[in-house]
C-alpha cells in the first residue's frame, strides 16, 4: 500500500508542498497566509529535521511516487507522532490508518505509549485518532495531547458493556459439556500444583477450576472483565496487566490460555513474548497449555477476504482476513427484534500450529501433546481447533 523512506534535504520542497496541499484540502489554510514566506520557513525547518538525530523524517511513497510526509520521535519512554500529511490524491485509501497502526505495533513491541498532538479545529483527524483508540491526556496551546497504549486499547475493546454480556450461563462456551472437559483436563495437567490463567477474563474456566481444588491465579488487562470476575469470586489472585509481560507472584506447575486468547496479541513478537512469560512463571517440567483455532484459509474463495463462521438466529460471525499480516477481524452481529442490530469487532493475529511450535521452542518448550479438543479427540488435517500442551524442558 505504501512505503517509507528517510527524507533527504532535497525532499524539503516536496514536503512543504504536500503539507500545503493537505491543509488546503481540509479548509484549514490560514486566510491571508504568505505561502512563499511559509514555504521558505518550512523548507529550512525540514533541513534541520533531516539532520536532527532525535527525530526521523520520512517521505511516504505510494505506487513508487512521493505522496506524503511523516515525522516521528523515539525515546526510551515514548513513540511520538510529530506529524503526518498525505496528498489529497491518496487520501481515503486507508494509508494513514495503516501508518498509525504500524506505529501502534512498534509501541507495543517496545512496551511504551504512542503519543501525538492534534489541533482542536481538525475534526477529521480527531475522529480517526478516536477510532484508533487514542485518549486525551493533556493540552498544549491550541492542541490536545492524545495517547494510545495497549492497555487503553484492550479496555476499549473489552469494556463494561462487553463484560456485562460476556457470560452466557449454561450455553455456548459456558455450557457444562464445554466447561467440564476443560476443567478436568487442566486439573490433570496441573498435577497437584498451582495454575495460572493468562487473560483470566470473567473467570469462565478459573472459577470452576478453583472449585475443583486447584489453586488458581490470573493475569488480566481489562479492568471491566476483572470487575465481572469479582462478582463471582473475590479470592482468586489476579495481576492486572498484559499477559506477554506481566508477572504474577509465585511459581506454577501449569500456565494456560483458553479460547483463542493468544491471538489477541497482534504481533509475532508479542506472541513469542507470551511464551517466554509463561516459562518465567513455571517450575521445571511445568506445562503451558494453549487452546486455539486453526486458520480457515482453505474456506476463502479466490478474491474473497471473508468467511462466515456462524449464522444462527440472532447472531452472525463474519471473519475478514489480511493474509499478508496474518490478521483477522471478527465481526459479531447481534440481532434483536425487528431491524435492530448491534456490531462488535475484535482483531486477532492467527497462528498456524507449526508456527506455534516454533514459538514454544524459542521459549524453551517442547510439544508434549496436541488434540482437537479438551476430551482428547485426535488432531487431524481437518480439525478446526486444537489444545496443545507444551512442557518446559
Amino acid at each position: 500500500m505504501f512505503q517509507l523512506r528517510p527524507a533527504q534535504a532535497s525532499d524539503a520542497g516536496f514536503l512543504a508542498e504536500v503539507v500545503l496541499a493537505a491543509t488546503r484540502a481540509q479548509g484549514r489554510l490560514a486566510e491571508g497566509i504568505d505561502e512563499v514566506e511559509w514555504r521558505a520557513g518550512f523548507v529550512a525547518w525540514s533541513h534541520e529535521s533531516v539532520d536532527d538525530p532525535a527525530t526521523d523524517l520520512y517521505v511516504v511513497e505510494v505506487d513508487d511516487r512521493p505522496a506524503g510526509r511523516l515525522r516521528v520521535s523515539r525515546t526510551p519512554e515514548v513513540v511520538e507522532l510529530n506529524g503526518i500529511q498525505l496528498h489529497p490524491d491518496v487520501q481515503n485509501r486507508g494509508i494513514g490508518t495503516a501508518i498509525i497502526t504500524a506505529l501502534q505495533e512498534e509501541a507495543t513491541r517496545r512496551n511504551v505509549p504512542l503519543q501525538l498532538s492534534v489541533e482542536r479545529d481538525n475534526p477529521n483527524a480527531r475522529r480517526l485518532y478516536h477510532r484508533l483508540g487514542f485518549v486525551k491526556v493533556g493540552e498544549e496551546g491550541a492542541e490536545d495531547v492524545l495517547r494510545w497504549t495497549k492497555g487503553v486499547e484492550q479496555n476499549r475493546l473489552w469494556d463494561a458493556d462487553v463484560a456485562a454480556g460476556y457470560d452466557t450461563p449454561d450455553t455456548g462456551m459456558f455450557a457444562a459439556d464445554v466447561i467440564g472437559p476443560t476443567v478436568n483436563r487442566l486439573k490433570e495437567l496441573a498435577a497437584g500444583g498451582r495454575a495460572l490463567e493468562f487473560a483470566i477474563g470473567t473467570g469462565r474456566v478459573a472459577v470452576p477450576l478453583a472449585e475443583h481444588g486447584v489453586p488458581v491465579s490470573g493475569i488480566e488487562l481489562s479492568t471491566a472483565m476483572l470487575d465481572q470476575l469479582r462478582t463471582k469470586n473475590d479470592t482468586i489472585p489476579v495481576a492486572v496487566g498484559d499477559m506477554a509481560t506481566t508477572r504474577a507472584p509465585g511459581e506454577f506447575t501449569l500456565v494456560y490460555l483458553v479460547y483463542n486468547t493468544i491471538s489477541n496479541l497482534l504481533t509475532q513478537e508479542e506472541q513469542v513474548a507470551c511464551f517466554r512469560n509463561a516459562a518465567r512463571h513455571l517450575s521445571p517440567g511445568g506445562r503451558f497449555v494453549i487452546e486455539l483455532w486453526v486458520p480457515e484459509l482453505r474456506r476463502l474463495p479466490p478474491g474473497v477476504p471473508a468467511t462466515v463462521g456462524i449464522a444462527e438466529p440472532g447472531y452472525i460471525l463474519l471473519d475478514t482476513y489480511d493474509v499478508l499480516r496474518q490478521h483477522v477481524v471478527s465481526h459479531h452481529f447481534h440481532f434483536g427484534e425487528g431491524t435492530a442490530a448491534q456490531l462488535g469487532r475484535t482483531p486477532h493475529r492467527y497462528i498456524w500450529p507449526a508456527e506455534l511450535d516454533l514459538m514454544a521452542q524459542l521459549a524453551g518448550f517442547t510439544l508434549e501433546s496436541r488434540h482437537a479438543d479438551w476430551s482428547g479427540t485426535p488432531f487431524t488435517a481437518d480439525s478446526t481447533s486444537h489444545v496443545s500442551v507444551y512442557r518446559l524442558t
